[in-house]
């Protein structure tokens, strides 16, 4: 899975811009695929000079010009590949749990700060989620597989973290 992938899904549903595109992947994948402006930008020149995707130019009254990028017949294709490609192994990269790893190096309410950091970013991400939920409850099937995975990481990641938390403050240190 690459950025290239991600967009030619995005695209594969309707032309949008690069705007679009950001905000699609804020409301939708963000919990387990996250790209900046600036890695969205450069993916989609590389895009459009590998005829993957194609610019429409929308002019705009008292705006500056809109980029549209379009799939084309290579781009579908190119979508397609990858979606019967095998599967790349999941990999967990997690700043708090290498950090907790070396833990002997640091102090106690230092582990207590970063646990209880993780443990409101994991809140506001389930709050976002359940609202999303809530608020889109004809979601289509597949994207709400993955928003409910999402609302159940929350949830594992809040009561790992509180478990936590409570041993370390019985072990005093």
């Amino acid at each position: 899975m690459n950025i290239q992938n991600v967009i030619l899904g995005f695209l594969a549903e309707k032309p949008m811009s690069g705007y679009d595109i950001k905000q699609m992947m804020e409301n939708s994948v963000s919990y387990f695929f996250e790209a900046s402006y600036g890695a969205i930008y450069p993916a989609l020149r590389r895009m459009e000079k590998d005829e993957l995707i194609e610019k429409e130019v929308i002019q705009q009254e008292g705006k500056p010009n809109k980029n549209l990028y379009v799939i084309t017949s290579k781009g579908e294709k190119e979508f397609q590949e990858y979606m019967n490609s095998p599967l790349n192994p999941t990999l967990i990269r997690s700043d708090l749990l290498i950090r907790i790893f070396f833990g002997q190096y640091t102090s106690f309410d230092k582990i207590k700060e970063w646990l209880n950091t993780e443990k409101q970013k994991a809140q506001a991400q389930l709050d976002n989620l359940t609202s999303l939920n809530e608020k889109y409850p004809n979601m289509e099937r597949h994207k709400k597989i993955t928003l409910l995975y999402g609302i159940d990481e929350a949830k594992f990641t809040l009561g790992w973290i509180e478990r936590e938390l409570q041993q370390l403050m019985s072990e005093g240190n």
